[in-house]
């Protein structure tokens, strides 16, 4: 091989070179711009799939809003939600918003935003069931969505040891789903995703009250690594405006019949 054409293959491998580095740090700023919100995909109205298979939802609506203030590109990702807070740790999203509870073990692993909504649990049974109140269920299997707040709460409380069994589902869907072929006694769920369903799907459930069962939640939150508060500080500074802005009760209406906006 002589000297002219090693020249040419060495302008050809720099050309080669400048170019992938180029494209690298374009990639990196188009991803440093890019906000990707985690979301269990079950979670209406918070975060759902509708009948065309697209991604919706109240969380969904109010994160595109911030993005637009942030100049930021909104990307959704559908993650196991009991393995929400390892895909934060890993960096595989920018946070958990949907629906997201606050406590104050969760407070401790994560940096979280401050509420901006309010949600209460209930109690989930058949319409046609004997069941008026909590006191009833003792003794009874009851349906949770695993890693959430209220599984927590129930089997960390009093009432919770008097149960038969608190069974674990991917998503309040499909336990509602069990509810209704009578394979459990009851659903313990938020507040705001159970009128949803019963309300949208109009499903022969009726509810009641939760009483006694560890504190209620301070409202929903978003997540986001421990520590990362430059960005949390961010996307609550915008959802101030939005709340100021009257945007944030506006989204609450639309997606839950009420202001639920704090």
């Amino acid at each position: 091989m002589n000297k002219k054409v090693l020249i040419i293959i060495g302008v050809i491998l720099i050309v080669v070179i400048v170019g992938v580095a180029v494209a690298f740090n374009q990639n990196t700023k188009e991803d440093d711009n890019t906000f990707v919100l985690g979301m269990d995909d079950s979670f209406p109205p918070m975060g759902y799939r509708n009948e065309n298979n697209e991604l919706v939802g109240f969380d969904i609506d109010l994160a595109q809003e911030v993005c637009n203030k942030l100049g930021m590109k909104l990307e959704v990702q559908t993650i196991s939600w009991a393995a929400k807070e390892q895909e934060l740790d890993s960096g595989n999203i920018d946070c958990i918003w949907n629906g997201f509870g606050y406590t104050e073990e969760r407070n401790k692993a994560m940096t979280l935003s401050n509420p901006y909504v309010k949600d209460k649990s209930m109690f989930v049974v058949k319409g046609d069931s004997n069941y008026a109140n909590q006191d009833e269920l003792k003794g009874k299997k009851i349906g949770v969505q695993s890693g959430s707040v209220q599984e927590k709460k129930l089997n960390e409380s009093e009432f919770g040891k008097e149960l038969d069994e608190v069974i674990g589902y991917t998503d309040y869907l499909t336990a509602l789903m069990d509810l209704e072929t009578g394979n459990i006694d009851a659903v313990y769920m938020s507040q705001i995703s159970g009128n949803y369903i019963i309300q949208n799907q109009e499903k022969d459930f009726k509810t009641f009250e939760a009483v006694g069962i560890g504190e209620e939640t301070k409202g929903m939150v978003i997540a986001f690594k421990k520590g990362n508060t430059e960005l949390k500080d961010k996307v609550e500074n915008a959802l101030n405006e939005l709340r100021a802005e009257g945007k944030l009760k506006e989204l609450s209406e639309k997606w839950m019949g009420t202001d639920l906006s704090i």
